[in-house]
């Protein structure tokens, strides 16, 4: 399904932006930079010029809207005759600006940094006129500038609409079954940079764009009895909830005339519970950190002059196995193994702070070299640090990861109203992980906090509904933030494995698909 937001034609060489037919809206004016581009072409990213006292020309596009990918030309007359120009498109990189200190992270804001791109070269004919064909980047949804440049002036400027588009597949199949939303040309807050989720008219959870350009693929699972279901999309609000009547906000023109996208999903059959699973984020989402960038529990000392130290696996769930390796110690000598963690909570006076527990001691060979299994401590997932101390100080120490994990479901065949207990593990201490978001049919139920129980989750739910099969999704969420009103904390993060907050830090948070029986 195409979704435009709303006509717009440039009329006048000053670049005004008037509303077409199909909308009644009041012309918004075109802006000076707008949405990045894929990597491969950001990377060519020329700085914007300084602001210009020459009028520019007009330039117009046919067509003047359409979603990432469309063709279209751009025309010009009155420049300097015989030219090579460069055309640019203003665009923005979207990133979430965090805090990062040893003790936690700090979610402080989201943020845009407006840019140009190459779109390619055109030359000018005899008489000054232009035309050249591009096709419309893979972007953020909104209009464009696009810029002619000509010995690094500006002498004309026009402008693109990219446009959105939501799609949902499959049409139908049994419980269970993945529906993958798909959405491109998401923008920039208070709106348009989320989307909330409905399922049968319960509030499902949020999809982000802003790290991925204004794409985003969610996925969600088939509910619910054999026959038809709905899934709607519409703004998410200023926290991330499903504001109703778009269509009579001041954003009316993003959205249908009833205020939401909907699709349906045909349930054709129940054939049990499917098994648990995690689904991790895609190789290359997570960021790879060097051992010397700033992370939780990382101190501010360097290995001692000499000495090398490595692990066998720099991320693992509780209880992993881990060997430890190292060289220039003092021979012949005990070494202190610990791991640095927290302890504590956010929410009472007594706060939290950093801990050593120990890992065990290990002892030199007569080279200085160490070798020695440990294994990792049963508490708080997230950025710990594996330390070794010869003497009583501290002669190296490297970063560990602590991944989630999924201790139990049961019982997995219930009657409703009887309670049904899930464990898990790994679950960390800042504000970006240390909190989970739980849905049961695809409704939102609610949050949980596993800091103050040392990574442990334990939930308790009652099973509810006629009997079949009835799925439980734990997400990641961010539990709060400075960035307040125009984030969703606590709330479902549908395309997290692609756009949450911790993975530019490197955190690897999963989402759980569980489901249980309920018996008659």
């Amino acid at each position: 399904m195409r979704l435009g937001y709303i006509g717009l034609g440039i009329v006048a060489v000053a670049l005004a932006v008037s509303a077409a037919a199909c909308s009644s809206k009041a012309p918004a004016p075109l802006p000076t930079a707008t949405s990045p581009l894929p990597p491969s072409q950001a990377s060519q990213a020329t700085p914007t010029p300084a602001a210009t006292k020459v009028a520019l020309k007009l330039l117009k596009t046919q067509p003047e809207m359409g979603l990432g990918g469309t063709k279209f030309t751009i025309t010009g007359e009155g420049l300097p005759p015989n030219r090579t120009a460069d055309v640019l498109w203003a665009t923005y990189d979207g990133s979430f600006d965090t805090k990062v200190m040893a003790e936690t992270i700090e979610f402080v804001a989201q943020r845009f940094e407006d840019k140009r791109v190459p779109l390619g070269k055109a030359t000018t004919d005899g008489q000054g006129q232009l035309k050249v064909d591009f096709a419309a980047p893979e972007d953020f949804g909104s209009v464009h500038g696009i810029y002619v440049v000509i010995d690094g002036q500006d002498v004309a400027r026009g402008g693109f609409q990219i446009d959105r588009s939501i799609t949902v597949t499959p049409k139908e199949g049994p419980v269970g079954t993945p529906i993958t939303i798909s959405v491109t040309g998401m923008g920039k807050p208070p709106v348009e940079h989320l989307f909330s989720v409905r399922y049968d008219n319960q509030y499902t959870g949020t999809i982000s764009g802003l790290t991925t350009r204004g794409a985003a693929t969610a996925v969600i699972r088939a509910a619910g009895a054999p026959g038809i279901h709905t899934i709607e999309l519409s703004g998410g609000g200023n926290h991330g909830a499903g504001y109703l009547n778009n269509q009579q906000s001041p954003y009316a023109r993003l959205f249908p005339k009833d205020g939401a996208f909907r699709f349906t999903f045909k349930v054709t059959e129940d054939r049990g519970a499917p098994a648990a699973t995690m689904e991790w984020p895609e190789a290359g989402r997570v960021a790879q950190l060097e051992n010397d960038a700033p992370r939780t529990t990382a101190g501010q000392s360097s290995p001692r002059q000499g000495v090398s130290v490595s692990l066998s696996s720099s991320r693992a769930p509780i209880l992993s196995p881990v060997t430890v390796t190292a060289t220039g110690l003092r021979p012949g000598t005990d070494v202190q193994m610990d791991f640095v963690t927290a302890k504590g909570n956010r929410v009472t006076t007594s706060g939290w702070e950093l801990v050593n527990t120990s890992l065990g001691i290990a002892k030199t060979d007569a080279n200085g070299s160490l070798r020695a299994d440990i294994k990792v401590p049963d508490g708080l997932g997230g950025w710990h640090m594996v330390a070794l101390s010869q003497d009583g100080a501290q002669v190296a120490a490297l970063p560990f990861y602590v991944e989630q994990s999924l201790v139990a479901v049961t019982p997995k065949r219930v009657k409703a109203g009887e309670q049904i207990t899930i464990q898990v593990k790994g679950i960390g201490w800042t504000e970006l992980d240390n909190t989970v978001a739980v849905t049961y049919d695809n409704a939102y139920m609610g949050y949980a906090c596993g800091f103050n129980s040392n990574g442990d989750i334990t939930l308790q739910i009652t099973a509810v509904g006629s009997p079949g099969t009835h799925l439980i999704d734990i997400y990641p969420t961010t539990f709060q933030g400075k960035a307040t009103g125009r984030w969703p904390f606590q709330m479902p993060q549908l395309n997290a494995l692609e756009d949450h907050p911790s993975l530019g830090l490197g955190y690897n948070l999963p989402i759980f698909r569980l489901a249980v029986e309920v018996v008659p």
